[in-house]
């Protein structure tokens, strides 16, 4: 255990000494390196120019880890490092209290400009980022606030109707006093017809920023607010399964749809709901973009695993920080993972059914025509359980200790290679490890104090600890080129040695894989590809 407490604090250092701004002496850190050269990640444009990222959504793991060993080693350094990073943030927000964030915009850490790829590099955006809003209010209570109603004054462009987008406006205004003090609506319509796409990915982040607010501040009506929204979601389930919802509106049509298949915007929102056009006629009124539980593209961060894995788990980890106050939340969040457990995943091969929020089962049934969910003829598919979603259950387990849960909790461990947790009888691991699996282990053992969980929770640390420490840092695999500082492997050795130590609240605990940069960039040969630098950048492997 020391030794690897001992490797967690010189890549700590490592990152403080050599990837701190060299051109202007901020505090502001690189999102990555090259791990054998050691060069800072670089972002080539479109144009040409090369960018290097420093992006605060992209290191929030990084600060709970500093924070986490700070508390262990009872060096300052690496907490005031973090904080330091935050202020200076703070110092630069723009006039409505925003800091730069989110997958369109980053700071150039050799100009100290806000940049971004493609069309969207002036927006404000959160996606299952979960902050560590605790941190920021501890460096700067007073620009926290401000912070997080700024960011519900510029997501949500209609308070009455709770029309919202993913993507804000920096630079408005809005009285801080007065933010929440909005015309309220109780009893709206689910699944109505409205502007803007009420997606979950950006639903769970207000819900969870306003939640944190009420936390840190006992504000009672950001509080009010986060559990309005978050009912929204849940009036719109299916009134028979209680599945979904991705988003809790259709979009409103503007227009009629072009009759051209290639033409650029015929995939878009304005002509009404996207799931009803591709597949209404066949599937009749279930076929909702809000009641869609299946996911075609690999690349996107949205289908059922945002529902039932980023989503749920922030909010039961909520529910936790809100003690009786998070009843009613733990519940919703609770219900949804029983109703999804019960039509949706197969015990038997720890697979996802592809479905509409009716529960049917599309195993094998083909799109009928091209839309914004694929292309004509292409399979629907079952997807292996991801690991974060199996956090996700087993997080909301031992927060509600629902009896539904347990046989798909135990179903999901032993298909991970976790052993079986009804018996409390492990199984030699073997293969490669997610981070997220270690974390489970240790949540397991946090809530039921069983030393199984502990010994488990070893021999997933220890292998852990062999496949991603490398080169003085922390990479995927001995063949990954690139290190993510922002990776949750040092957090999750960290959070394992802060339980063998008996003091496990040392260490910030996870929420999220958190930030991305997503958007075009300029390839060595010439050629423009839209990425997301962690399924792009921070996946290549070296080349024999």
């Amino acid at each position: 255990m020391q030794a690897v407490l001992d490797y967690l604090t010189q890549y700590a250092d490592t990152i403080l000494r050599d990837f701190s701004d060299p051109y202007h002496g901020t505090p502001l850190l690189f999102d990555g390196c090259h791990a054998q050269s050691k060069q800072p990640i670089s972002w080539k444009n479109t144009d040409g120019r090369i960018w290097q990222p420093s992006n605060l959504a992209s290191q929030q793991n990084l600060f709970r880890f500093f924070v986490g060993l700070s508390n262990v080693t009872q060096d300052p350094q690496y907490k005031q490092a973090a904080q330091n990073a935050i202020q200076w943030h703070f110092d630069h927000a723009d006039a409505s209290g925003l800091i730069r964030w989110g997958g369109h915009s980053f700071i150039d850490l050799k100009t100290l400009d806000s940049v971004g790829p493609e069309n969207k590099n002036m927006v404000h955006e959160l996606k299952h980022h979960c902050p560590f809003y605790e941190l920021m209010y501890e460096t700067n209570p007073a620009a926290t606030r401000k912070l997080i109603k700024a960011i519900w004054n510029t997501h949500v462009t209609n308070w009455q109707h709770m029309e919202m987008s993913r993507h804000g406006q920096y630079g408005l205004d809005f009285d801080e006093l007065s933010v929440w003090d909005k015309p309220k609506q109780a009893n709206l319509s689910p699944l109505r017809e409205m502007k803007g796409l009420s997606f979950v990915n950006i639903g769970n982040d207000l819900v969870f920023s306003a939640g944190m607010l009420y936390a840190m501040d006992e504000d009672e009506k950001a509080l009010y607010w986060a559990e309005h929204l978050m009912r929204q979601y849940v009036n719109s389930r299916h009134p028979d399964t209680q599945l979904g919802c991705y988003q809790y509106n259709q979009p409103l049509k503007t227009g009629n749809a072009p009759t051209d298949e290639h033409h650029p915007q015929y995939t878009f929102s304005f002509w009404g709901d996207r799931a009803q056009r591709q597949f209404g006629p066949e599937y009749g009124d279930v076929a909702k973009e809000a009641w869609v539980l299946f996911k075609i593209d690999e690349e996107a961060l949205n289908g059922p695993e945002g529902i039932y894995g980023d989503c749920a788990l922030a909010q039961t980890l909520l529910a936790r920080e809100l003690g009786t106050r998070g009843k009613q939340l733990l519940n919703w969040t609770t219900e949804g993972l029983e109703a999804w457990a019960h039509y949706a995943y197969d015990s038997d091969t720890n697979e996802i059914k592809p479905m509409f929020a009716d529960g049917k089962d599309l195993t094998g049934h083909k799109i009928p025509r091209f839309g914004y969910y694929g292309q004509q003829g292409q399979e629907l598919l079952r997807r292996p359980l991801p690991a974060h979603v199996f956090l996700a259950y087993v997080t909301n387990w031992c927060e509600s200790r629902s009896q539904a849960l347990w046989p798909t909790v135990c179903a999901m461990a032993a298909h991970f290679g976790l052993g079986d947790w009804q018996k409390r009888k492990a199984i030699e691991f073997d293969g490669s490890i997610d981070p997220l699996l270690l974390f489970a282990s240790l949540e397991m053992h946090r809530s039921t104090k069983d030393p199984f969980f502990m010994t488990l929770s070893d021999t997933l640390a220890s292998a852990l600890f062999k496949q991603m420490a490398h080169h003085g840092l922390f990479t995927p695999s001995s063949e990954h080129i690139y290190c993510r500082f922002d990776d949750v492997a040092p957090l999750a050795l960290l959070t394992w040695i802060a339980h063998k130590k008996g003091s496990f609240d040392q260490v910030p605990i996870y929420r999220s894989r958190g930030g991305y940069i997503h958007g075009d960039i300029l390839l060595d040969n010439g050629k423009v590809k839209n990425i997301m630098d962690v399924k792009f950048i921070y996946e290549q492997k070296r080349q024999y």
